[in-house]
């Protein structure tokens, strides 16, 4: 049998960790034995309420970043030698981001140059949040973007990908939208991947697929992340 205490711990990067599913995803990393060093991207002067032994913050310039992975990414400077794991839950809203150009950077372009130079420093495993719906034959420019970063990441030729689809997020976010709290009592009487989802879902459900090892691309859906992964009470 083999012995877990000589089972080499993981190193894990992620990108938008100021988010409420990235805020998830390193609480849980930092909570998981399979990791010893937990790197959370952040924008310089940003910091996480979290304080963990494990937690280390790298400040970074997102705009510097895809640049340099544009180059080849020999340049950058990176937080570890090594990472084994990535998980990526960059995004923004139309009102944070009403230009759609900056928008699409944020969203798409970012967690690309992310993939590219986490693949330069051996990762072998890739999570991204997308979005339930993502598909660029609708009529939204959300979805489509959203549809657009997962083929860009599925092209980054990782041994494992995994795309998490969330519905309508449940959870306690940094700030307020009047939208998505009033929809919220609705969706969630919504069946399958309609239903809102906790966010701790949809963390748990990617470091799950992390830990499985799995070669291709999994695509998670909404409905299969609910309340599957979370610890019993």
């Amino acid at each position: 049998m083999e012995n877990k205490q000589n089972t080499p711990k993981k190193i894990a990067w992620i990108a938008g960790a100021t988010g409420l599913i990235g805020g998830h995803i390193v609480q849980q990393l930092c909570d998981d034995n399979q990791y010893d060093r937990v790197v959370a991207f952040v924008r310089r002067g940003k910091e996480l309420s979290l304080k963990h032994e494990k937690l280390e913050l790298f400040d970074c310039d997102w705009d510097q970043i895809l640049e340099i992975a544009i180059s080849g990414g020999s340049t950058f400077k990176a937080p570890t030698a090594h990472v084994d794991d990535l998980f990526c839950a960059l995004g923004s809203t139309t009102k944070r981001t009403p230009d759609k150009t900056l928008y699409q950077r944020i969203d798409v372009e970012y967690p690309q140059a992310f993939a590219k130079l986490g693949k330069s420093r051996g990762a072998r495993f890739f999570g991204l949040v997308s979005a339930h719906g993502a598909n660029t034959k609708l009529p939204s420019f959300y979805l489509g973007m959203k549809k657009e970063v997962e083929q860009r990441i599925r092209d980054a030729d990782y041994p494992n990908v995994a795309i998490a689809r969330p519905s309508l997020l449940l959870g306690e976010r940094s700030e307020f939208r009047l939208a998505e709290s009033a929809s919220e009592w609705f969706c969630k009487l919504l069946p399958g991947n309609y239903k809102a989802i906790e966010a701790y879902d949809v963390a748990a459900a990617l470091i799950k697929a992390a830990a499985n090892h799995e070669a291709g691309c999994h695509i998670l859906e909404s409905a299969s992340m609910q309340k599957t992964y979370r610890h019993a009470e």
